[in-house]
């Protein structure tokens, strides 16, 4: 399984993710990181028909693509990342049919991955003691739901806190370990974890 993701920092993250999903399974992972969101973008096209070309020599190869939402419409850039394994000769998870088989699963973090740590307060409490017990106010229900970059209200929290930790591959390499993959009040961490269970058993 070959994991596409935007940069460093959601790399670490996923490490720990992939290792829980996995634990136990005959699966090989690799992630594969881009010099952020346009130059994934940019470069998943040719990436795609690579992994094509893989497929029809008879490797079993299953692609997971992970971007953060940023301020595009969620709508949309999935529907171009579909497109875009369609493109390729691979079938997007929303492409596929009767038999359930598709080569391809496109999830998206809305709006940034920092969403999936305020989902989990326990971790990111696991990661930082010193922050507070208590998860900032705005993102007790949803975090998916909250406008604006959660990556520098995260930042801003830790500082508070007196954690001078700004290096968002450093976040993701201290609460990825700690990220509990059943309780997450993260919806798209929860589709993300969900779908990769999905794509590393279907055949």
């Amino acid at each position: 399984m070959e994991f596409l993701v935007e940069e460093e920092s959601a790399a670490e993250a996923l490490k720990p993710i992939l290792a829980k999903v996995f634990a136990g399974e005959s699966v090989r992972t690799a992630i594969r990181q881009f010099q952020g969101k346009p130059d994934l973008l940019k470069k998943l096209p040719k990436r795609l028909q690579g992994y094509a070309a893989a497929r029809r020599r008879g490797d079993d190869i299953r692609v997971v693509v992970l971007m953060d939402l940023d301020a595009d419409d969620c709508v949309d850039l999935k529907r171009r990342l579909d497109s875009a394994a369609v493109e390729a000769g691979m079938i997007p998870r929303a492409g596929r049919g009767s038999d359930g088989v598709f080569h391809v699963l496109n999830r998206i973090a809305i709006r940034e991955l920092e969403s999936w740590y305020f989902g989990d307060w326990v971790a990111v409490r696991a990661a930082f003691p010193k922050v507070s017990q208590d998860v900032p106010r705005a993102y007790k229900g949803n975090p998916d739901m909250v406008p604006g970059k959660c990556s520098e209200v995260f930042e801003r929290i830790l500082r508070s806190n007196g954690v001078r930790i700004s290096s968002k591959p450093e976040w993701g390499r201290r609460v990825g370990p700690h990220l509990n993959l059943q309780e997450n009040r993260s919806p798209s961490f929860n589709s993300f974890v969900s779908g990769v269970k999905e794509i590393g058993k279907v055949s």
